[in-house]
């Protein structure tokens, strides 16, 4: 008589997220401290756009040259290339983006080491663009993996963590 056996293959996020609080609570916090870093990051954009291209724009204007200086690809573009900066910087620097730190979120190793800047420029890549980010998300929840985890956290290895976990195992007591 012949055994069938199964092999076990490893559930998605989205087949995960559905019935799983934590990680539900998990990709809500992620999206909040989203929403609030972008909001950051639009607002620094503006006000990069204001210095940089009204001065443009006043020039042209004053000269009669055509919107030849004012290039209307370059505000997202502009975002995009401080969303990956902001990111990036700060969650090698301190571990967190300010709508993380708001989240009590924060970015490490899957070791649970402090993240280095090459690894927070892979994990933010996806920043540089709104749908590139929605791609990283959702090929993470839609592939085998810790759900835990966009795509690009998976090329860096690094995840996101609660802000209250240690970053190194705890110390044993001593024998005095």
């Amino acid at each position: 008589m012949h055994r069938l056996t199964f092999v076990k293959i490893m559930s998605t996020g989205f087949e995960k997220i559905g019935s799983d609080s934590q990680l539900q609570d998990h990709w809500i916090r992620r999206l909040i401290a989203f929403i609030i870093d972008a909001i950051i990051v639009f607002i620094g954009t503006f006000i990069i756009g204001v210095i940089v291209f009204v001065p443009l724009i006043i020039v042209a204007a004053a000269t009669g040259l055509p919107g030849v200086l004012f290039n209307p690809w370059a505000f997202p573009f502009l975002a995009g290339l401080l969303s990956l900066a902001y990111s990036a910087l700060l969650e090698s620097f301190y571990g967190w983006t300010f709508g993380k730190k708001i989240m009590n979120l924060r970015v490490q190793k899957i070791s649970g080491q402090k993240i280095s800047l090459d690894l927070a420029l892979i994990r933010n890549a996806s920043k540089i663009y709104w749908i590139l980010v929605l791609v990283d998300v959702i090929v993470g929840l839609a592939t085998p993996g810790d759900p835990h985890q966009k795509i690009s956290d998976r090329m860096a290895g690094t995840t996101i963590a609660p802000l209250t976990t240690p970053t190194s195992p705890p110390r044993s007591p001593s024998a005095d």
